[in-house]
Order: C-alpha cells, then sequence, then structure tokens
C-alpha cells in the first residue's frame, strides 16, 4: 500500500510504502531533488538545529557541522540518520576535514548557516572578532559553495542554501560586520543562482527576521523595543524549504518587505535605530 500525505506542497510529498507490517523508510520528492545527504554548518543548536530537524522530517539524512563538541550528542539524539562533524570553520583546513568525514555521500543539499556576531560600535570591535566574522560568515560560506555545488551541477539537481538576514538590506549600525556579512552571502546566493539557472541546482538566501535561539539570547536584548517578538526559527526554516525550487532572496517575514521597498537612507535609518534600540548597555538612549 502506499501512503500520500496531502499537507505539504505537491513537489514535497511524503510517500510511505508498507510492505507488510514494515513500514520502509520515507520516501519524499524533496529528498529527491535535495538529498540523500544535506549538510548544514552551525548545526548544533539555533536555526542550523532547525533547517537539520526539517530536512530530517523531510527524508533526507544530515551531516551536522558545528564547532561545538555537542553536536555528537545533539546527532545522536536525532538518529542514525544524522552525522556530526566537529570542526571550528575559522580554521583554514576545516574544508578538508568535513571532506574527508563525508567521503562517498552525496550531498545534495548544503546549508551555510554558522555565523560569527558583534554587538557594538564598529571601532570597538576586537580584531580577533573582525577577522573571525569575515572568515566564518563570507570566506566560509564561498568556500562551501565552491566545494558542495560542482558534483550537484554534475548530478543535475541539487540546492545550496545561505542564512542571512534583514540587516543585509541596508547597512546597519550596532551590527556593521554582520550586517554587511549578510549582505555579502545574499549577493551571493543570488549571483551563483543566476549563473546556474537550467542545471536544475537551487540557491536560496534566506534573509530572516530575528528569531529565538541562544545565540540570539547570548547578548541581554530589550524585547520592548522589538517590532515583534522573536520569530521562531523552525517555522522560518521549514516556509524557505517549501520555496527551495524559486530560488533566489526569500524575504521571510512581511516587515521585511515593507523595508525593503523604502529608499536606502531610510533603510539605514530604521534597521540601525531599530537594532542599536535593542542593546541600551552598548547604546544608551
Amino acid at each position: 500500500m502506499t501512503r500520500i500525505s496531502l499537507n505539504a506542497p505537491a513537489w514535497s510529498t511524503t510517500i510511505l510504502l508498507l510492505q507488510g507490517n514494515v513500514t520502509l523508510p520515507a520516501v519524499t520528492a524533496f529528498a529527491e531533488r535535495y538529498g540523500p545527504w544535506a549538510l548544514v554548518t552551525g548545526a548544533a543548536q539555533g536555526v542550523g538545529l532547525a533547517f537539520t530537524e526539517a530536512l530530517l522530517d523531510r527524508g533526507c539524512s544530515v551531516v551536522l557541522v558545528d564547532r561545538l563538541p555537542a553536536v555528537a550528542d545533539v546527532a545522536a539524539g536525532l538518529g542514525p540518520a544524522a552525522r556530526p562533524v566537529v570542526v571550528d570553520l575559522t580554521d583554514q583546513g576545516w574544508l578538508d576535514l568535513v571532506g574527508a568525514a563525508t567521503e562517498g555521500l552525496e550531498i545534495g543539499l548544503a546549508v551555510a548557516n554558522a555565523a560569527v556576531s558583534f554587538v557594538g560600535r564598529f571601532l570597538d570591535q576586537p580584531a580577533p572578532s573582525r577577522a573571525a566574522t569575515v572568515r566564518v560568515n563570507c570566506l566560509a560560506t564561498t568556500e562551501l559553495a565552491a566545494w558542495a555545488l560542482p558534483p550537484m551541477v554534475a548530478r543535475g539537481r541539487g540546492g545550496f542554501v545561505v542564512t542571512s538576514s534583514g540587516s543585509a538590506l541596508a547597512g546597519t549600525g550596532a551590527v556593521a560586520t554582520y550586517s554587511a556579512s549578510k549582505a555579502y552571502v545574499l549577493h551571493l546566493a543570488e549571483a551563483v543562482g543566476w549563473e546556474l539557472r537550467g542545471t536544475g541546482v537551487d540557491c536560496q538566501a534566506v534573509v530572516a527576521p530575528a528569531m529565538d535561539t541562544p545565540g540570539w539570547r547570548s547578548q541581554p536584548v530589550d524585547e520592548t523595543k522589538l517590532f515583534q517578538p522573536a520569530a521562531d526559527p523552525r517555522t522560518v526554516v521549514e516556509a524557505a524549504l517549501d520555496r527551495m525550487p524559486e530560488g533566489g532572496c526569500y524575504l521571510a517575514d512581511p516587515g521585511l518587505e515593507v523595508v525593503a521597498g523604502l529608499d536606502r537612507a531610510a533603510r539605514v535609518e530604521l534597521l540601525s535605530s531599530a537594532t542599536s534600540s535593542l542593546y541600551p548597555e552598548q547604546f544608551p538612549q
């Protein structure tokens, strides 16, 4: 007997094959297009973990890449379809280690999610933090794309996702280097996606609102200044994955669509004022 779930877009339909009393592993159209393996960086918690769990639910096995050793326990708790790789993306040879750990796996989707952020004035950001922001957010994302995409193009299917931010829509004070780096990955995904048109490989930048994650909670935030509560990362991720075949820039919140419609100077003012107001310790009003 074949059971088809109708609670999903047609291209992500789940098909469970039942033989007697044995249920075979789920086969999904999503996994056929973007599997059998996905790889997610920054996967031990927050948005990366949300991606991981959503991809597992869609029938993909997932390689969880993170600098935190706890990623091994996270993967163990998710079952045999999850495989951890402990590596720091600031290390020059990080991709060689990932390549060795995934040898023989068919990676059909790569999610560049790991990020470094600094809250405060640009002139107060320490040099190591500036370097790590560029190394992880920009260079590692570029390296991952250059490593993961060629086999996908050769197979004629696959996908590449970057986690961007609303701060990518204009230079955003209080998170200057983070904002700049998220604009970089947004442009990278759009440009590479344009170049890969017709190959069967989709590239998407998820321009996300503030999300309720451990990273978000790591800084004291005046939540009374938020336009709306921080979003559930799983909700953002599911909507993004539903839109994978569309590629390009996905504005993951209606408010970001409004911001994107403003002229550049107005965007800079709005995003910088709103963001700095969240951190009264660094930016007293």
